[in-house]
């Protein structure tokens, strides 16, 4: 019985490990002047054990046609792919610093995850507040929010 009892556990646990999820990002630009971007944006997020989503360009997840990223406005992006196990708690957010007015002014980006099988959610919103500009006082186009320690 013990055996039976274990085996389901370890078939629950590897069910959930590998369960789908899907994703919803909400990038906030700030409302600032020249806050906006045409530059790549790349999104990673993880957990406290270091399990990740990274998401090379934001744009294909994105709706297709919508000039993302401008000044004021709140974009949404979708996709889907393996659940993390838990809340993620850090974000890295990146420009690749091109296009016409590369620099960002970025507010805040929410997570949310959306397990497929149960319709369970996990959200966490990184507020930023920061441009992502090499000709603004950060001087650096990425930024890492790690709220995993609160």
């Amino acid at each position: 019985m013990k055996i039976l009892f274990a085996l389901f556990l370890l078939a629950l646990t590897a069910s959930s490990a590998y369960a789908q999820c899907k994703f919803v990002i909400l990038v906030t630009t700030g409302d600032k002047d020249d806050a906006g971007t045409d530059a790549r944006i790349s999104l990673s997020v993880s957990t406290a054990n270091g399990k990740k989503l990274v998401i090379k360009s934001l744009k294909p997840w994105g709706q297709k046609g919508h000039n993302n990223f401008e000044k004021g406005h709140t974009d949404t992006f979708k996709g889907s792919g393996k659940c993390l196990p838990s809340k993620p708690c850090r974000m890295l957010l990146e420009s690749n610093g091109k296009g016409n007015k590369p620099g960002w002014f970025v507010d805040k980006v929410t997570f949310t995850q959306i397990e497929q099988k149960n319709l369970s959610q996990k959200e966490k919103t990184f507020n930023v507040n920061r441009w992502l500009a090499r000709d603004e006082s950060s001087g650096t186009l990425f930024v890492v929010v790690d709220d995993c320690a609160k």
